[in-house]
């Protein structure tokens, strides 16, 4: 059967684009329409090849967040339309055009025919959907509102994918920089060196610091690459190993938010994730401790969901909400005095809603001066270098000057 690349607007005008497969390009404006989207352009986009379609091995199609947002909207459509999940699903499991992800939803619709919960069968590819999803679809499950859920999951997916192109755009000419600092100093110790070496040896001169750090550098550089090589291996794999045990992780997460400029960055995206996600389940009508709960596990990081649990603890104890977050380092008086608020005015949800609004546009405003935070950085680095290279090479000249004059 063909495929068709389309692009349509849905109920809220959003642009959606993506690739369906069909017989022909009415069945799909018909089945677009069916999914809520006003069809704008279909175009035929050829058919695939049998060995691709099923996928396999190495070589399996990755599912990219773009697949699994539409995914997520597409299914809250036809859910709130009253359209029954099995149906959904398999509606879904025809039209993707990637077969690893055809392959995922065949299977979590085959698990709950078989009477799994969904929460419980998108847990199982934890690696396309992500924790939060199943965290989420659980709370949608529990309070009767998945279609709520599956939109407000598209939402955050939307954003979470905006900011990483955002970040990516940010930081190419950082590394673009630094690949070229880093291949210039490969030259720069089996090339230019070795050169100036032999030259200052045919002198009988005392060579300064900075030259002679330079040449025993480049001496260990050229001689024993093959055992930097293999100590950088090791570590590598002893940095796996250890980040892959619950103390690693747990390092690993509270080393991030203390990383300067990306630290900050790395708090407020959870900050906004922890108002948004515990604003959606609470205002859903779920009891506070449930929602605190599910939070806890959908922040994705250690150190932030050990701060929660023990506000879930204090809130278990009869404590409101604002007081144990009022003794966490990690949440900003801010948020604590708008929680506080929100509970004194019966308007928790409508707070926490306007702190993940807050801090989302903080994010955007980070990220969008990325480059101009990193660039005095990046510049004190390069002077650095080129500072060191000079002195080392140049020093000795004067000496030898000194002696060609003698």
């Amino acid at each position: 059967m063909p495929f068709f690349q389309y692009r349509a607007r849905d109920s809220e005008g959003a642009l959606v684009t993506g690739t369906l497969e069909a017989a022909n390009a009415a069945e799909l404006e018909d089945s677009l329409e069916k999914m809520g989207l006003i069809p704008i352009k279909v175009a035929f986009a050829g058919r695939l090849a049998a060995g691709r379609r099923l996928g396999g091995g190495l070589f399996k199609k990755k599912v990219t967040p773009q697949e699994l947002i539409l995914f997520s909207r597409q299914l809250a459509t036809l859910f709130s339309a009253g359209v029954p999940l099995t149906r959904a699903l398999g509606a879904l499991e025809r039209q993707s055009a990637n077969p690893t992800f055809k392959e995922v939803i065949k299977d979590v619709r085959e698990e709950v025919e078989g009477g799994s919960t969904f929460s419980s069968a998108v847990g199982k590819h934890s690696r396309v959907f992500g924790e939060l999803y199943a965290y989420m679809i659980e709370a949608g499950e529990a309070g009767g509102i998945l279609d709520m859920v599956l939109a407000r999951l598209a939402q955050m997916l939307e954003k979470d994918a905006e900011n990483r192109a955002k970040i990516k755009s940010a930081t190419l000419y950082p590394k673009i920089v630094l690949g070229a600092i880093a291949l210039a100093f490969v030259v720069i110790m089996n090339f230019v060196i070795p050169k100036f070496s032999q030259l200052y040896s045919s002198f009988k001169i005392e060579l300064p610091l900075p030259t002679r750090m330079l040449i025993a550098a480049s001496k260990v550089f050229t001689t024993y690459w093959w055992a930097g090589l293999g100590a950088a291996a090791v570590v590598f794999v002893l940095a796996r190993l250890y980040l892959s045990t619950e103390r690693g992780k747990v390092a690993r997460d509270r080393l991030v938010l203390k990383v300067p400029i990306f630290g900050p960055l790395i708090l407020k995206s959870i900050l906004a994730r922890f108002s948004r996600v515990l604003g959606s389940l609470y205002s859903s009508g779920l009891p506070i401790l449930q929602s605190l709960d599910i939070v806890s596990r959908a922040v994705e990081n250690r150190i932030i969901a050990a701060d929660v649990k023990r506000i879930e603890d204090d809130v278990r104890a009869g404590h409101p909400l604002s007081r144990p977050m009022e003794e966490s380092a990690n949440f900003p008086p801010m948020v604590v005095q708008m929680v506080a608020v929100g509970e004194e005015s019966g308007g928790l949800d409508d707070m926490l809603e306007k702190a993940a609004e807050y801090y989302e546009q903080e994010v955007d405003g980070t990220i969008r001066n990325l480059t101009t935070t990193l660039e005095p950085v990046l510049l004190a680095f390069i002077f650095f270098i080129v500072l060191f290279l000079a002195l080392a090479i140049f020093l000795p000249m004067w000496d030898i000057v000194k002696v060609v004059r003698r």
